[in-house]
C-alpha cells in the first residue's frame, strides 16, 4: 500500500462507517462509549468531530482541540490523527475568515511535522499551499508562505521551491516588482543544490515567472528574454500548466517580433493564445491582438477574427478598432486606416502596437502606390492625397522602393513631380567571351589616342630608370591582367571570369506587389471579361471564402506559397556605349 493510501482520510472514514454499521444493534455498548469520551479511541473521536463540523462548527472546533491537547507517549498513530485535527481546525478557521487563528494554529502544528511520514506531510502541505493561494488576501498569503519558509522543523526542497515559486507569482500579481529581483537571486543561489529530479518540476515555472517580471518593466530586455526562451526549450515535463506555456510562447513571439521575423512571431503568438485560452488567462485578448497585427505585417489575407478559434472574441467591443483597421488595410484605404489610428484606444499605447502600426501603415501605402502606378501616369500631388503623405516622407518612400527594385514598371521624374508607367527593358544582353573580346578590340580602332588616366604622374616614385612605353590597349586596362596573352583565344578564359563577376551584380527577380486577395479579384475580373458577363458578387464571396480555412493554416503557410512567381527582366543599358564612355572618362 502506498503512502497516499496509507494516510488517506477517505479510507479511514470508510472503515469507521463499516464499524459503526456493524455495532448499530448494540445500543448499551454505544451509550457506554459516549458516556466516557476519554475511553474512546482517538480515531473515533476524530471522525465524531469531523461529522459535526458542517452543522455544529463550534462543537467541532472544541472536539478537535481536545484531540490536539491529548497526551500520548510519542505514538505515531496518535500523532497522525492530531495532525489531521490541526488541518481540520485550520479549514474551519479559514472558512469563517479567522485568518489570525489560521496562522496561530499552523504555527502550533509545525513542531509535529518531524514525527510524521515525510511524503505524507509533503503532500498535505502542498495541498494547503494551493488552497491558500486562492484566498483573496495577499498579506495573509505572504504570512503563510513566510511561516513555512522560516520554520525549522521540516526541511523539504520540493516544498521550498513550491512556496517560493508561488511567492514569486504573488509579487507579480500584486505589482511588488521591487521584491522580485531579490527573490529570484535566492532561488538561483539554492537551485543548483537541489536534486535534478525536483529541479525539472519547477524550472519552467520559475523561468515563466522571470519572463513575466521582464514583461512588466518599462523597457524589454531582449537579450535576457532570448536567453530565458532558449533555456525553456531545453526542459520538458509531462504536465505543464498552460499558463506557463503561454508565457514562454509569448516570450518567443516578442523576441521574434523585435527581430522583425513577423512570420515566426505570428506562429508563436498563435501558440501563446491557445495556451492562454486553455488556462482562462486574461492575457489571451492582448495576444490575439498581437496575432492580428502580425497577420497584417505578413500580408496574410486571412482574417484572424473569422477562424473557429477566435470568432467568439471578435464579438467583444475592445476588438472593434482592430477589426476596422484590418478592414481598411484589406480595402487599401489609407484614409480609413488613419481614421482608426485616431481613435481613443488604450491598446494603441502598447509598444508592440506602435511599432507594428507604423510598419503596417508603410506597407499599406506601398500597396496602394504600386497598384495605382501599374497602368497610368500619376502626378505627385494626386498621390499625396491618396497616400495621406507628402514632401520628404513621400520622396523617402519612392527612394526606398527604387532602392529595393520594386519600381520596375515606373519611371520617376522628381523634377516634374510625375511617375510614368514604363514597359520593362533588359539591362544586360547575354553574350560570350569571344564577342566581348572583339568588341573591345573594335574600340581600339574607334578611339583616338589619349592620355591614360590611370598612369601615375610622379613616375620617379615607381621607377628610377627609363620608363617603358605605355600600352594604351583597352584589353589590359579593362581586365587588369599582368600577363598579357598573345593569342585571342588565350584572353577568353579571363574575360569569361570577368563577365560572370559582372553578371553576379544583376538584381534578383522579385515578386509582384500583389496579395492573394487582389489576385483572386483580378482572376475573377479577367474571367468575367472573357465570358462577357458582369461581376458576380456571389462568385467573389465563394472564392474568398476558400482562403479563410482557420487560424492554424494562416499561421503555418506563407501568403505566397501557392502563387505563381512572375519573373521580371532587369533594365538594361547599352553595354558597349557605357564602356566607351567609361574609357573616355565621360
Amino acid at each position: 500500500m502506498s503512502d497516499e493510501e496509507l494516510f488517506s482520510e477517505d479510507s479511514y472514514e470508510f472503515e469507521f462507517e463499516e464499524e459503526e454499521h456493524d455495532n448499530a444493534g448494540s445500543g448499551d455498548e454505544n451509550n457506554a462509549i459516549n458516556e466516557d469520551e476519554e475511553d474512546q479511541g482517538i480515531e473515533n473521536r476524530y471522525y465524531m468531530a469531523k461529522s459535526s463540523k458542517d452543522d455544529e462548527v463550534d462543537k467541532a472546533i472544541v472536539d478537535f482541540k481536545k484531540i490536539i491537547e491529548s497526551s500520548f507517549d510519542d505514538d505515531d498513530d496518535a500523532n497522525e490523527w492530531i495532525f489531521k485535527s490541526y488541518k481540520q481546525l485550520i479549514k474551519l478557521y479559514l472558512a469563517e475568515g479567522k485568518l489570525s487563528e489560521v496562522l496561530t494554529t499552523m504555527n502550533q502544528m509545525l513542531p509535529l511535522l518531524p514525527r510524521l511520514n515525510k511524503s505524507y506531510v509533503e503532500e498535505s502541505l502542498s495541498r494547503m499551499i494551493v488552497r491558500y493561494a486562492n484566498v483573496p488576501q495577499p498579506d495573509f498569503i505572504k504570512n503563510v508562505y513566510q511561516l513555512l519558509l522560516e520554520q525549522e522543523y521540516f526541511r523539504n526542497e520540493k516544498l521550498w521551491l513550491k512556496v517560493n515559486s508561488n511567492l514569486l507569482a504573488l509579487y507579480l500579481e500584486t505589482g511588488e516588482l521591487d521584491k522580485v529581483p531579490e527573490l529570484l537571486n535566492v532561488i538561483h543561489d539554492k537551485f543548483p543544490t537541489i536534486p535534478e529530479s525536483i529541479q525539472k518540476l519547477f524550472t519552467l515555472e520559475i523561468i515563466a515567472g522571470e519572463i513575466e517580471y521582464l514583461f512588466k518593466l518599462e523597457e524589454l530586455d531582449i537579450p535576457k528574454l532570448t536567453h530565458l526562451y532558449k533555456q525553456s526549450s531545453k526542459f520538458t515535463t509531462a504536465v505543464t500548466h498552460p499558463k506557463i506555456l503561454g508565457v514562454i510562447k509569448e516570450c518567443g513571439a516578442r523576441v521574434q517580433f523585435h527581430r522583425e521575423n513577423y512570420e515566426k512571431a505570428r506562429a508563436e503568438f498563435y501558440e501563446s493564445f491557445k495556451n492562454y485560452d486553455e488556462a482562462g488567462a486574461a492575457a489571451k485578448n492582448k495576444i490575439l491582438k498581437y496575432l492580428a497585427l502580425c497577420s497584417l505585417l505578413c500580408n496574410n489575407d486571412l482574417d484572424p477574427f473569422q477562424s473557429q478559434e477566435t470568432q467568439t472574441y471578435s464579438q467583444f467591443a475592445e476588438f472593434d478598432n482592430l477589426k476596422n483597421m484590418i478592414k481598411a488595410y484589406n480595402g487599401m484605404s489609407v484614409i480609413e486606416f488613419n481614421k482608426v489610428l485616431q481613435q481613443d484606444d488604450e491598446f494603441f499605447n502598447d509598444e508592440i502596437f506602435k511599432q507594428a502600426s507604423q510598419q503596417i501603415s508603410e506597407n499599406l501605402r506601398i500597396r496602394v502606390l504600386m497598384k495605382s502606378i501599374s497602368s497610368s501616369e500619376w502626378k505627385f500631388k494626386d498621390l499625396y492625397s491618396l497616400l495621406q503623405t507628402e514632401g520628404d516622407e513621400f520622396s523617402d518612400l519612392l527612394v526606398k522602393l527604387m532602392g529595393t527594385g520594386r519600381l520596375i514598371d515606373a519611371k520617376v521624374d522628381f523634377e516634374n513631380e510625375v511617375i510614368v508607367h514604363e514597359p520593362r527593358t533588359s539591362l544586360l544582353v547575354p553574350t560570350t567571351a569571344k564577342q566581348i573580346y572583339y568588341n573591345v578590340k573594335l574600340l581600339d580602332t574607334l578611339t583616338t589616342t589619349q592620355v591614360d588616366s590611370m598612369v601615375i604622374e610622379e613616375k620617379n616614385l615607381l621607377f628610377s630608370g627609363p620608363q617603358p612605353p605605355q600600352n594604351l590597349d583597352f584589353l589590359p586596362k579593362m581586365f587588369f591582367l599582368i600577363d598579357r596573352p598573345k593569342k585571342p583565344q588565350d584572353w577568353f578564359k579571363s574575360i569569361e571570369c570577368w563577365y560572370m563577376y559582372i553578371m553576379s551584380f544583376s538584381p534578383q527577380t522579385c515578386h509582384l506587389e500583389i496579395s492573394q486577395h487582389e489576385q483572386v479579384l483580378d482572376e475573377i475580373e479577367e474571367r468575367n471579361k472573357q465570358s462577357k458577363v458582369g461581376g458576380d458578387n456571389t462568385a467573389v464571396a465563394n472564392e474568398l471564402a476558400n482562403f479563410n480555412t482557420g487560424l492554424l493554416n494562416s499561421t503555418m503557410h506563407d501568403a505566397y506559397d501557392d502563387e505563381e512567381i512572375e519573373t521580371v527582366e532587369v533594365k538594361k543599358v547599352n553595354l558597349l556605349q557605357s564602356w566607351v564612355n567609361a574609357l573616355k572618362g565621360t
